[in-house]
């Protein structure tokens, strides 16, 4: 008999992902057709983002929380909270439960970024912002294949998309229900008056879990 998921989190203290370099590349405008690099400009163009993903600590957590009611827009979860969004409830429409999702990689990237600006390295601080972008989201990526082999073992699936809070109708406010639920202090993520993610690098997401048969 599969064992029953968890009422709390699960957390990744190292999430093992490689260097997102294709993503990174094209964060940057690269485009393999059209981009022209000098040998030199590419070595240090490379050099620098693994420099930047160094610095990059990998980690995240995720909850399956059962869906105890469905209102029009509005997903209520059997803790009690409320996710409101038409596009959301639309993504649940054959979901019994959510897997709240999020992924972080730490401050260091941030604050070199910031470093690198403050030194007028404006190059560097683009190439470090794009590499913890690209690297948080690899991160979150990591966790959806994971629940995906997870949920495939008792016959459900996740569903293909996943929503962010301030992704279409579903509100930034949304960040305070899923911080709390997936204890994300835990992970050294904090929320920001206006409900943004600290450290910057670190992504939040909702799925859909549905019966497979």
């Amino acid at each position: 008999m599969d064992t029953p998921a968890p009422a709390s989190a699960v957390f990744f203290p190292t999430i093992p992902i490689e260097v997102p370099l294709k993503m990174v590349m094209m964060r940057l405008g690269y485009r393999n057709r059209t981009t022209v690099l000098s040998p030199g400009q590419r070595e240090k163009l490379e050099r620098t983002i693994a420099e930047g993903f160094s610095l990059c600590r990998p980690t995240g957590c995720w909850r399956r929380i059962a869906v105890a009611e469905k209102k029009g827009d509005r997903i209520v979860l059997q803790d009690g909270s409320v996710l409101a969004g038409v596009s959301l409830a639309a993504l649940l429409h054959e979901s019994s439960a959510v897997a709240l999702m999020a992924s972080t990689v730490g401050t260091r990237i941030v604050e070199a970024a910031s470093d690198a600006m403050a030194q007028g390295d404006g190059v560097t601080a683009v190439i470090y912002d794009a590499v913890g972008g690209q690297s948080a989201d690899a991160a979150m990526n990591w966790i959806n294949t994971f629940i995906r082999g997870q949920l495939s073992r008792r016959a459900e699936r996740l569903t293909a998309k996943r929503f962010s809070p301030g992704y279409g109708d579903l509100s930034l406010e949304s960040q305070t229900i899923i911080h709390s639920l997936l204890d994300l202090s835990r992970l050294g993520i904090a929320l920001s008056s206006r409900y943004m993610l600290v450290p910057e690098k670190s992504v939040t997401a909702i799925a859909g879990i549905e019966n497979a048969r």
